[in-house]
């Protein structure tokens, strides 16, 4: 159970055999770490499944291998599942989840997480490669490629490589194949996203070792949740409604939760999203399904007369920053 997908287990993975598994996307969505929001966004879920159905197929193609087994329903994926361990060093490397998220970082946008460390002195501009302060919304070249945890209550970026190798248990090489996969993934979402006009700003994924020990793409990416893009100066990614809500009195109640250290059942209330927010999100996601898979899935504008029509109205409303 998930904040946005649940996961059925099929078959239980052993500790030298994969299992099988069933993610069914829901149209719940998550925003600042506080789970499952008040509201749902219709259709979200089934965009997200496909899109990523999509990205699985098209990168087996260039031989890139994943967990993807097949598209059961529109909602719902038939995967491998593995070991996820939490604590301690496993006796052996394979058949397990890496427990790291990766993040390719193509450009820095104004609310970055690289800035707020930056800000606060967690890393200096070296520790991404750079000679002094970043600037917003420059691309990026070579792309960053950065790393936090997985299974955290919250997650938690490395400041160095070092940092990552220890947590993981990882050598040099193992960790230069998952940049390599990453920056693999990254320009596979960049070209597909450049043939349709949009920017890729950044996103995330995650990998797992088979039986065998070899490596493989896992759970979901390259969809509008796991990246953020920008298509004519609009939002296309959950960004949207993380800006609904930025600056809000609850945000900000929720990032005193979090330094606070409070349980979450102290954690703030959040306020509900307006009605015409949701059904303009809601169509935004279906649209951007339709253009990435290049098929008519869902019955909706497009996405260049949702942002003529409906973003500009929104926008006068206040509703979208």
């Amino acid at each position: 159970m998930g904040s946005v997908k649940d996961l059925e287990i099929i078959k239980e993975p052993t500790k030298d055999e994969e299992g099988v598994g069933v993610f069914e996307f829901s149209d719940r969505y998550s925003v600042f770490d506080y789970g499952e929001m008040p509201d749902e966004i219709e259709g979200k879920g089934e965009a997200l499944c496909l899109m990523s159905t999509h990205n699985f197929e098209e990168l087996e193609k260039d031989g890139i291998r994943s967990h993807f087994i097949e598209l059961e329903e529109r909602n719902r994926m038939k995967v491998k599942v593995v070991n996820v361990i939490t604590e301690g060093t496993p006796d052996e490397f394979k058949n397990m989840m890496v427990p790291l998220e990766i993040i390719y970082r193509n450009y820095l946008g104004e609310g970055s997480s690289v800035f707020r460390r930056l800000d606060k002195g967690e890393i200096e501009p070296s520790d991404l490669g750079f000679d002094s302060y970043p600037e917003v919304n420059k691309k990026l070249d070579p792309p960053i490629i950065d790393f936090s945890t997985k299974y955290e209550k919250f997650d938690r970026y490395f400041k160095n490589i070092e940092e990552v190798k220890d947590h993981a248990g990882f050598d040099d090489e193992m960790i230069d194949v998952i940049k390599e996969k990453a920056i693999d993934v990254n320009n596979f979402i960049n070209d597909k996203a450049k043939e349709l006009g949009w920017k890729h700003l950044d996103g995330k994924m995650e990998v797992a070792l088979d039986r065998n020990g070899e490596l493989m793409l896992a759970d979901v990416l390259g969809t509008l949740d796991e990246d953020r893009f920008e298509y004519n100066g609009v939002k296309l990614s959950k960004q949207m409604l993380r800006n609904y809500y930025r600056g809000t009195e609850w945000a900000e109640e929720m990032e005193r939760a979090k330094d606070e250290d409070l349980p979450k059942e102290e954690w703030p209330e959040p306020p509900r999203l307006p009605e015409k927010l949701i059904n303009f999100v809601s169509d935004m996601y279906k649209a951007a399904c339709n253009e990435w898979t290049d098929e008519e899935h869902f019955d909706v504008k497009s996405l260049d007369e949702l942002i003529e029509e409906d973003h500009k109205e929104l926008k006068k409303q206040g509703l979208i920053k």
